[in-house]
C-alpha cells in the first residue's frame, strides 16, 4: 500500500519505517484470519498473536496522534509548532512485530506439520445404545413441561408427512435438555417405531453422523463400522424405510450437515419426524424454508427463561458460540457490553457506533449503514441479540442480549483490552478467566490511517504498552456511575487534580461513554470534562447523552478524531468551530430547545446523522469552501421548514430520514414545506407542526418523495378528504398520525389507496366515524388506536384483511374496544386465531401481545 504525505520533507527512513510497517500488518490481517480458519489453539501461539494485537495498537497509537496533529493545524492556526517527536519509537514497534512474527511463524509450522484438532475444537460426535447424548441423566431433565406438550403435539400430530421440527435458541439455554426430555418421553417412545439421536456440533464427519443414528437402531454395532459412508447411507434409508421414525439432530450448526444427511430419510407418508436443535436461525429456515419460526419462538423465549445450574459450563458454551463468530462480527458482539445491564439499545445508535469504531467496512454499492443493519439481524439470526422493538415498516428498532450473555461479554472484553467499564462498586474488573482467548481485533483499520502520513512531529509522548494499569491498554472507556471523584482516582491523582493530569496513562482509550443518568448540570462539570478532553486527545467515540450539560465545551472542537459525538442540554448552541471536527459522522443533541445551526457545518463532508432536538434554523450557506454535494448525509431532523432549508437538502442526495419541527403555515394560509420530489432516496419524513393556528390545510401541491416508506405527522390540521393523497403514495408502507394531525368527525376510505400500508397509527386523534373495508387496506399487518376516545367502532370488515396480525386499542372508547372484541371472536369462530388484540386498560376478554416485542 502506498502512503501520501501531506509535506515534501519526509526523510528516506521515516518513509521507510511507514512502508515496512504497512507490510508488517498486511501479512497480519492474512495470518489471523487463516490460523482462525484453522483453529489453531495452541497456547504459545494465542499468546503471541495477544502480543501482536497489542503491539498493533501502539502502531496505532502512534498514528493517530500524528494524525491528530496534523488535523488541528488545519485547523486552528494559532498551532504552530510542536517538539520532535521521537521516531525511534515507530522503529522500536516494527522491530517487535516482526519478532513477535518470526516465533509465531515458528509454531504455526510445528502445528501444521502434525496438526491434530485439540479437545476444545474437536466434533464431539457422541452416540450410545440408548440413542440419548451421554454424560445427562434422566433425573435432571426437569421444568419445560408446557413446552414439552407443545413440541409432544407436534411431533405426533395428523400430518402424514415428513416433518422437520426445530428447536433455536442461544447456547446454554436448555435447547438440548428440552429435545431429550420429548425424546424420553414415554408416549413419544410407544409412537415411534424408531427413535435416533445424533451430536452434530460445528466440527463433524458425515460418517459419525450416520453411525450415530445407527448405533440406536442396529443391535450389533461392529457390523457397519468397517463399511463405506455411501453403504452406511444406504443401510440407515433401510433400516427407516417403512418405519414411523424419530430423529435428534442435535447442535447443528451448518446446513450441510443436514444435506448430507437429508437422502438417508425416507418420506412414506406415515407421520415420521426429524427433530433438530440449532443456536443459528438460518439453519432452521432453510432446513424448512417453507415453514415459520414464529410458533417456535413461544418455545424460544419459554426457554430463555431456564436457569443452568453449571454457569462455568454455560460460559464454555457461550464461548464456543463467541469463537465460531466471523472476526467482524466479534467486535460488533462485545460492543454491547458499553450499555448498562437491561438496557434496551437503540439500533440505529448501535450501528452508527459500530461505524464510528471502524467496525463496519463499505460491501460493494451498500451503504455503512446497510451493512451495519445486515450484521445486526446476523448477530439475532444466531441467537445472541434479542429483538425488543421493531419499526413499523419491519426494521428492528431495539435490542438487548441476555444477562448470561452481556457477563460473558465483559469477561471477554476486559481480557482482549477491549473495554473498561467504571461502575458503582469501582472494580468490574479482575474476574477469574473461565474460558479461552477468542481475538476479535480488527487490524485492517490501520492499514485505512496509514493513507495519510504526517510530517508534523508532536512532543514526545509514551506509547508504552508495560503498565500496572489496564486502563493504560483499554480503548474504550465506559461510565456507569455519578462518582466523578472515583473517575479521577483512576487517571490523575488527587492531590493534582484538575492541574497537571497524567497525560501519558491514557493514549490508548479511544472511546468515552457515559451512561450514568444525571438529570441537571453540576457546577463543577466544566473543569472537570475540560481536564477529560485534555486527556484523552484521540477520542473517535464521545457519548455525553446521559448527563446534561450547560455548555457546549471548547475542548471538543479540539478531539479533531471524533467520529461521533452525542450530547444533551437544553440551552446548547453550536459553535460555529464545530466544522474543525473533520471526521466527525454522527452529531446527536437530545433535549435541546432549538437553535441555529451553523452555515460551516455543511463543510464536513464525512457527516452521516445530525439529530438536534428542538426546532432548529437553518442558515444558508455561501459558496466559499463548502462543498457541493453531502454524500454521505443520511439524517436531517428537527429543522425549520424555509427557503434556506432547500439549498441545503439540494446538497443531500443520498439522504434518508428528515425530520421538521415548525410552521407549515405560509403567509396565504396554505400548508408548505420545502419541494422534496428530488430526494430519490429518501425513506422516512417526520412533520411536526409548532404553529399556534389549528387552520387546515391541504395537500394538493405537496409533492413527496417516490420512494417514501413512513411518514409521521403531528399537529398538522389536515382534513380527513387530504388522506386521499397520502393514499396514493406508492411505496408507503407506515402512517402515523398525531395529535390533530387529521381534524373532523368522519374518516371515508376509497378503493385503490394505501395499497402497500403495513402499519396505522392514530394517536390523540378526534375521529368519530371511520367508514373503510378491508380492500381499502389490503396489507395492513398492524393498527394501533391511541387515545381516540371519541371513535365509535373499528371498522368490522378489518377482520377479513388476511394479512393483519395485530390490533392494538388503548385509552380509547368502550365501544371501540367493544368492536375489537367483536372482530376477535367473529375471527376466533372462523377458526382464525392469529389475530391478536391488545386492549387496555385490560379486561377480562383481552389478550396481550408479546411483552418481549412491540412495533413502533
Amino acid at each position: 500500500m502506498n502512503c501520501e504525505t501531506t509535506c515534501d520533507h519526509i526523510s528516506p527512513v521515516e518513509r521507510n519505517q511507514m512502508e515496512s510497517l504497512v507490510e508488517e500488518l498486511e501479512f497480519l490481517i492474512s495470518f489471523l484470519k487463516d490460523s482462525e480458519k484453522k483453529y489453531l489453539e495452541h497456547v504459545e501461539v494465542k499468546d503471541q498473536t495477544a502480543q501482536i494485537i497489542d503491539l498493533s495498537y501502539e502502531a496505532e497509537d502512534i498514528i493517530e496522534w500524528l494524525r491528530s496533529v496534523a488535523e488541528r493545524k488545519r485547523s486552528m492556526a494559532h498551532i504552530i509548532y510542536y517538539p520532535p517527536y521521537p521516531c525511534g519509537i515507530l522503529g522500536d514497534v516494527i522491530e517487535n512485530i516482526k519478532s513477535t512474527k518470526r516465533k509465531l511463524m515458528e509454531n504455526y509450522d510445528k502445528k501444521l506439520s502434525g496438526f491434530v484438532p485439540e479437545v476444545g475444537m474437536s466434533s464431539h460426535i457422541r452416540f450410545s445404545s440408548e440413542g440419548i447424548p451421554p454424560g445427562v441423566d434422566e433425573e435432571t431433565v426437569v421444568g419445560f413441561d408446557y413446552e414439552a406438550e407443545m413440541i409432544k403435539e407436534r411431533l405426533t400430530g395428523v400430518s402424514k408427512q415428513l416433518e422437520v421440527i426445530s428447536i433455536v435458541g442461544m447456547a446454554g439455554l436448555g435447547k438440548t435438555t428440552l429435545a431429550r426430555k420429548v425424546y424420553s418421553d414415554l408416549f413419544i417412545i410407544h409412537h415411534f417405531y424408531i427413535r435416533g439421536w445424533t451430536c452434530v456440533s460445528q466440527c463433524y464427519q458425515k460418517r459419525n453422523l450416520l453411525l450415530g443414528i445407527l448405533s440406536s437402531i442396529v443391535e450389533h454395532e461392529d457390523e457397519i463400522c468397517t463399511v463405506s459412508d455411501e453403504k452406511l447411507g444406504e443401510e440407515l434409508y433401510k433400516r427407516l424405510k417403512g418405519q414411523r421414525y424419530l430423529i435428534v439432530m442435535d447442535d447443528i450448526w451448518h446446513i450441510e450437515a443436514w444435506n448430507d444427511l437429508k437422502r438417508s430419510f425416507p418420506n412414506d407418508n406415515n407421520g415420521s419426524r426429524i427433530m433438530l436443535t440449532s443456536r443459528i436461525a438460518d439453519v432452521a429456515l432453510h432446513v424448512k424454508p417453507d415453514r415459520t419460526l414464529d410458533w417456535w419462538e413461544q418455545v424460544a423465549e419459554s426457554v430463555t427463561s431456564y436457569i443452568i445450574s453449571d454457569t462455568e459450563q454455560c460460559m464454555e458454551a457461550v464461548a464456543l458460540s463467541y469463537s465460531h463468530l466471523p472476526t467482524h462480527l466479534k467486535s460488533c458482539f462485545l460492543y454491547f457490553v458499553a450499555f448498562p445491564e437491561d438496557h434496551e439499545i437503540r439500533a440505529s445508535k448501535l450501528i452508527s457506533l459500530w461505524i464510528a469504531e471502524g467496525f463496519i467496512h463499505q460491501i460493494g454499492q451498500k451503504s455503512l449503514e446497510d451493512v451495519g443493519e445486515e450484521y445486526l439481524m446476523d448477530l439475532i439470526g444466531r441467537s445472541l441479540v434479542i429483538v425488543t422493538k421493531k419499526r413499523s415498516t419491519g426494521e428492528i428498532k431495539a435490542c438487548c442480549i441476555h444477562d448470561l450473555l452481556r457477563d460473558f461479554c465483559l469477561r471477554q472484553a476486559e481480557e482482549e483490552n477491549f473495554m473498561e467499564l467504571i461502575c458503582e462498586n469501582e472494580e468490574v474488573s479482575s474476574r477469574p478467566r473461565a474460558h479461552e482467548q477468542f481475538f476479535c481485533y480488527d487490524i485492517s483499520r490501520i492499514l485505512d490511517m496509514m493513507q495519510i502520513l504526517v510530517v508534523i512531529f508532536p512532543r514526545p509522548f509514551s506509547f508504552s504498552s508495560s503498565s500496572n494499569h489496564t486502563a493504560r491498554k483499554q480503548r474504550r472507556l465506559c461510565i456507569h456511575t455519578v462518582k466523578r471523584r472515583l473517575l479521577c482516582n483512576r487517571y490523575c491523582p488527587l492531590d493534582n487534580f484538575p492541574s497537571t493530569p497524567d497525560f501519558s496513562s491514557t493514549p490508548h482509550i479511544r472511546s468515552f461513554l457515559w451512561f450514568a443518568f444525571e438529570q441537571s448540570p453540576s457546577p463543577s462539570l466544566d473543569n472537570f470534562m475540560s481536564f477529560y478532553f485534555l486527556t484523552f486527545k484521540l477520542l473517535r467515540v464521545l457519548d455525553l447523552s446521559a448527563i446534561s450539560i450547560p455548555i457546549f465545551f471548547y475542548g471538543i472542537v479540539r478531539l479533531v478524531l471524533l467520529r461521533y459525538l452525542a450530547l444533551r442540554g437544553k440551552h446548547l448552541m453550536i459553535p460555529d468551530s464545530i466544522s474543525h471536527l473533520h471526521n466527525l459522522e454522527t452529531l446527536m443533541v437530545s433535549q435541546g430547545m432549538g437553535t441555529t445551526i451553523p452555515p460551516s457545518i455543511w463543510k464536513m463532508v464525512k457527516l452521516r446523522h445530525l439529530c438536534i432536538g428542538g426546532r432548529n434554523k437553518i442558515r444558508t450557506p455561501n459558496n466559499d469552501g463548502y462543498p457541493l454535494v453531502l454524500d454521505n448525509m443520511q439524517t436531517i431532523t428537527q429543522i425549520e421548514p424555509s427557503t434556506s432549508c432547500r439549498s441545503v437538502l439540494a446538497m443531500t442526495p443520498n439522504l434518508r430520514k428528515l425530520g421538521f419541527c415548525g410552521s407549515f403555515e405560509t403567509f396565504k394560509g396554505s400548508f408548505w414545506f420545502p419541494e422534496l420530489g428530488f430526494l430519490n432516496q429518501l425513506r422516512t419524513l417526520k412533520l411536526l407542526n409548532r404553529s399556534s393556528y389549528r387552520q387546515s390545510f391541504d395537500l394538493q401541491r405537496v409533492t413527496f418523495p417516490p420512494n417514501l416508506r413512513r411518514l409521521i405527522l403531528s399537529r398538522t390540521f389536515l382534513e380527513w378528504k387530504e388522506m386521499s393523497v397520502l393514499g396514493m403514495l406508492l411505496n408507503l408502507e407506515a402512517l402515523k398520525l398525531e395529535f390533530q394531525a387529521c381534524i373532523g368527525p368522519c374518516w371515508e376510505t376509497r378503493d385503490g389507496e394505501f395499497r402497500r400500508l403495513k402499519f396505522l397509527r392514530l394517536s390523540y386523534m378526534n375521529i368519530e366515524q371511520w367508514n373503510a373495508s378491508n380492500s381499502h387496506f389490503p396489507r395492513l399487518e398492524h393498527l394501533v388506536l391511541h387515545r381516540c376516545e371519541k371513535l365509535e367502532k373499528i371498522p368490522s370488515n378489518f377482520g377479513d384483511t388476511s394479512t393483519l396480525q395485530t390490533i392494538e386499542v388503548s385509552w380509547c372508547s368502550q365501544s371501540s374496544a367493544h368492536s375489537a372484541r367483536q372482530i376477535r371472536e367473529e375471527q376466533n369462530s372462523m377458526g382464525n386465531d392469529w389475530l391478536q388484540i391488545t386492549i387496555h386498560p385490560p379486561d377480562s376478554g383481552s389478550t396481550s401481545m408479546d411483552a418481549g416485542m412491540t412495533f413502533e
